[in-house]
């Protein structure tokens, strides 16, 4: 038998080591966002995602948190990938103009025809657009509100009016896949349509 000192040392070694490893297993289950970065969970809530710089959280697809209108760099078109070009539209006051916004892949990449393409405006105050949401593509490969869809070239007209004369900036995002040779890439493009009215 061991003398009180003794065992009073093993029943206080016992403890600590089970503090010990209950705090790494608490460690091990944080859940986290594909940057390593920690969510956070709110009882009653969805899952939060952390801010990733100035822009905002992360996306929906990858991080299962609910990010309204988050800018993510990591799913920006990189310059190997392609190219989206957006043009500027042009008419007269209380008459519709039209701005094409095109999609060119790089060599070696093709628009994912299968992917659900979505173009979605925010027209500022004074303009309106003729369709906020645009979308082509997914699992029958429909042209839906696209001028043009095929593995080359993705295009949509934007048709927007303004009010009154002066020049208007409509935001914009656009979500897509690019592929290469073996692998498809999600992407969410933003960009901006100038509206001149004059």
């Amino acid at each position: 038998m061991l003398p009180p000192m003794f065992r009073a040392l093993a029943v206080a070694l016992v403890v600590i080591s089970a503090c010990g490893k209950s705090a790494s297993n608490q460690d091990k289950e944080k859940p986290t966002t594909p940057s390593g970065e920690e969510t956070i969970q709110v009882p009653g809530g969805e899952k939060t995602a952390p801010t990733v710089g100035a822009a905002g959280g992360g996306d929906p697809a990858t991080t299962g948190a609910p990010v309204a209108s988050a800018d993510d760099p990591r799913f920006h078109l990189k310059p190997e990938e392609g190219t989206l070009t957006v043009d500027k539209g042009e008419a007269k006051a209380g008459s519709e103009a039209t701005a094409a916004v095109k999609l060119a892949p790089g060599a070696g990449y093709h628009v994912s025809t299968d992917y659900p393409i979505k173009l979605t405006l925010e027209p500022p105050s004074g303009v309106t657009v003729a369709k906020a949401e645009m979308t082509a593509g997914g699992r029958n490969k429909s042209q839906g509100d696209a001028q043009t869809l095929s593995e080359q070239a993705l295009a949509f007209a934007v048709k927007a009016t303004a009010d009154k004369a002066g020049s208007y900036e409509i935001k914009g995002v656009l979500k897509f896949g690019i592929c290469e040779k073996d692998s498809c890439h999600p992407k969410k493009q933003p960009f901006t349509i100038t509206v001149a009215a004059n």
